[in-house]
């Protein structure tokens, strides 16, 4: 069994200390070790002072470590000295350190607040900016999930609470989408797709995704939409289901299904179909990626298949018009750009599309991002370095940056690499004590959540325009 690591000595202080004692100690120990001073070679040290901090300045997890930590560090000197209530104090924190255990090279990023979440590991966050302030939607690996407001950076007391349906198979949200004005939100894994009102929490729809070729969440996506007259729509980009119940289940990753749902309406409406390849040929094709445009006029697809002349597979983006129809008022969508990214075998997840449904982001060598811009029909490549299994990657709205979340090694374990798209620099680094779970770029917010179930909210308003 490994000895766990004495956060005691990394913040320098007795067993005992107060939560004052602590406080100073960890901001003396951020100004020595803060990478804009320090040089980035002291990040690793201060990824430590932060783990330290926020386990020893939390009443209940200090009193759980020094349970796990009486059997191997001797604690005779100072754990039966009784430990001072949390107070307030009226020393200013120093606006670099704001949020204590985070932390940031200079930059257009600075932290705005953090929520404390009770549901364990927050396995997808989403973001959307309203009239009214900020909402915040954060989902768990048991199919629940929370909604916070924030208004005038302030958090407000009230957490509105969902969860998908019970009757249908639980598994863990892995993505979350808002309406435009925020009233709706959308939830799913591989399994299952649920719709949520904002206000109550009320869950007003779900649908199973059990018949479709599911492989991954990012294989589906999804649009919400409430019209004028107070309609509300839900589009949904799908893997492609035959009408021949024989056809085998694995033809629909040849294709895709958007379907277009009014809430309230269970009158089926015909889907419009996007064939990527004759659904009975036998070259190879699978779509790894769908994502639909904001206004469900658009849908990016990002496949490996084989063609014609090359004897590997190869990763071909695609931008769909949605909007185009035939002669007799039908819909039949048009290709509107193909392209071919490399090789299958070096081309890995994460994946990312953007707002519009425009750019695509995705692991390439292993080492590298290949953003892939389908208007334009060309692509860039940022130096990101190794990615993990658990990489994140997340476009910013206006698809001038994109923010990286590497999770290749414990030195990169918790850091946000910002990105600028047009020039392939790296302009901020954002640093966190925990491993990342989950990672949303809206407005001009980066929210954050780690796997100690807190979600950071960094404001980029200082953000540069290219």
């Amino acid at each position: 069994m490994d000895t766990p690591e004495n956060y005691y000595a990394t913040l320098g202080v007795p067993l005992n200390a107060d939560n004052e004692t602590i406080k100073r100690a960890y901001r003396q120990l951020a100004r020595r070790y803060h990478p804009d001073l320090a040089g980035p070679e002291a990040a690793h040290q201060m990824k430590r002072i932060n783990r330290a901090y926020a386990v020893l300045s939390d009443e209940e997890q200090r009193h759980s470590y020094d349970i796990v930590i009486g059997g191997v560090i001797d604690l005779r000197n100072g754990a039966a000295h009784p430990r001072s209530r949390p107070q307030r104090f009226e020393h200013p924190i120093e606006p670099e350190f704001g949020g204590l255990n985070i932390f940031s090279t200079r930059g257009p990023f600075h932290a705005e607040l953090s929520i404390h979440s009770s549901m364990g590991v927050v396995s997808a966050v989403k973001g959307r900016q309203t009239t009214h302030g900020l909402l915040i939607a954060g989902g768990s690996f048991d199919g629940k999930g929370s909604i916070w407001q924030v208004v005038q950076q302030a958090l407000q007391p009230q957490i509105i609470q969902f969860e998908a349906d019970p009757a249908l198979t639980i598994e863990s949200l892995r993505e979350l989408r808002f309406s435009e004005a925020g009233s709706l939100l959308a939830g799913w894994g591989r399994l299952s797709l649920h719709v949520w009102d904002t206000l109550s929490g009320q869950r007003i729809w779900s649908s199973s995704l059990q018949q479709r070729a599911v492989s991954a969440p990012y294989s589906v996506d999804t649009t919400l939409r409430v019209e004028l007259d107070g309609k509300r729509l839900v589009h949904t980009a799908l893997p492609f289901l035959p009408s021949d119940i024989k056809a085998p289940r694995s033809w629909g990753v040849r294709g895709s299904d958007i379907e277009s749902h009014l809430m309230g309406d269970e009158t089926p409406r015909p889907p419009v179909v996007c064939l990527e390849e004759n659904i009975e040929h036998r070259s190879f094709w699978a779509i790894r990626l769908r994502a639909l445009s904001h206004d469900a006029r658009h849908l990016l697809t990002l496949s490996c298949a084989r063609v014609t002349g090359n004897p590997q597979q190869v990763v071909i983006a695609r931008r769909w018009d949605l909007t185009t129809q035939t002669r007799f008022k039908g819909m039949r969508p048009q290709i509107l750009n193909s392209l071919e990214l490399g090789q299958c075998e070096e081309c890995t997840p994460p994946y990312a599309a953007s707002l519009d449904a425009r750019l695509v982001a995705f692991t390439y060598q292993g080492k590298q991002l290949r953003i892939c811009d389908t208007v334009s029909g060309t692509y860039s490549e940022l130096g990101t370095g190794a990615m993990g299994s658990s990489a994140r990657v997340a476009f910013s709205p206006d698809c001038q940056f994109v923010a990286v979340a590497r999770e290749d090694s414990e030195i990169n374990e918790g850091v946000v690499d910002i990105w600028s798209i047009a020039t392939g620099q790296l302009i901020q680094k954002l640093y966190h004590p925990w491993q990342i779970s989950a990672l949303d770029y809206t407005e001009r917010y980066l929210l954050v959540a780690l796997t100690d179930g807190t979600l950071h909210v960094w404001n980029g308003a200082d953000t540069p325009t290219f």
